[in-house]
């Protein structure tokens, strides 16, 4: 394992009991703890519906090693097709409302973002604007959102070297970063295409980082304001995982957030979140 990555994986992760209380999850999360969610139905039904749809956009019952085999633009091309295809799954849908059911978020009182598949290739030929590795960020420096939780399921077995990366004890920790100067209108309207996709740290982080090793069928739950990347190797082998993220009304009611120890978004972007039915 290179020296970045840190040993031991597993004493990081905390399993989650379905039928604890919401609001003792949100406590734990906002807290810097990292939950993994195992043996909920909808999850893995979640899970084998996704793969379904990459299968049929890369046309292989082997996804993973797609890339060995296609010409780099016809795979990107596949690459976008499956993105489309996950987001605008009604399937998907129900089954990530379902998920949110079973953790204990009635998702009629969340605000949800979409549904997206993250395509990570090995060759960085392969690479395309989304479908790339994510250098170190908190998603709270885009959102200015405390109260965001992150979701993320593998579809396919990961490595230590081909996984996202997360630095816990940089959550109360500042890093250089460039929240302050991004701007997601310039993103969305600006002439730049390489404008960057997010703002990211401008340091690396001195901290070694953990690699998230979870099997296909578990959900990872974690803060929004967690420090997290990316890694891949050149093995020739892509990861295929789902991501999203939500805003329980409740947590914003009673206050609970994670802390902001160095985000400087211009403003909180509510509008990346479809609205919860509040009755």
């Amino acid at each position: 394992m290179p020296e970045y990555l840190r040993a031991d994986i597993a004493s990081l992760f905390d399993d989650w009991q379905p039928g604890a209380p919401p609001a003792q999850l949100s406590a734990v999360l906002f807290d810097g703890a990292l939950i993994a969610m195992r043996g909920l139905e909808p999850v893995e039904r979640l899970c084998r519906r996704a793969r379904t749809l990459v299968e049929e956009a890369l046309e292989t019952s082997d996804p993973v090693r797609a890339e060995t085999c296609m010409a780099p633009a016809a795979f990107r091309q596949a690459a976008v097709r499956a993105r489309k295809a996950v987001e605008q799954d009604t399937d998907v849908d129900q089954c990530w409302r379902d998920s949110l059911a079973a953790i204990g978020h009635d998702p009629a009182a969340c605000w949800l973002d979409r549904i997206k598949l993250r395509v990570v290739p090995s060759s960085k030929e392969m690479h395309g604007r989304v479908i790339r590795p994510l250098p170190p960020h908190r998603d709270t420096w885009g959102s200015g959102i405390m109260a965001q939780i992150n979701w993320w399921l593998p579809l396919y077995p990961l490595d230590a070297r081909r996984t996202m990366l997360l630095w816990p004890e940089m959550f109360r920790r500042p890093i250089a970063n460039d929240s302050a100067g991004w701007d997601y209108e310039a993103l969305i309207h600006g002439d730049r295409k390489d404008y960057p996709l997010l703002p990211i740290a401008t340091e690396m982080p001195h901290d070694t980082a953990l690699p998230v090793l979870i099997e296909p069928g578990a959900l990872l739950g974690f803060s929004a304001a967690h420090l997290h990347a990316s890694i891949t190797d050149a093995s020739g082998l892509c990861r295929f995982s789902i991501d999203t993220r939500s805003i329980w009304a409740d947590d914003l009611s009673t206050g609970r957030g994670a802390p902001n120890v160095d985000g400087c978004a211009r403003r909180a972007h509510w509008e990346w979140f479809s609205r919860p039915s509040l009755g």
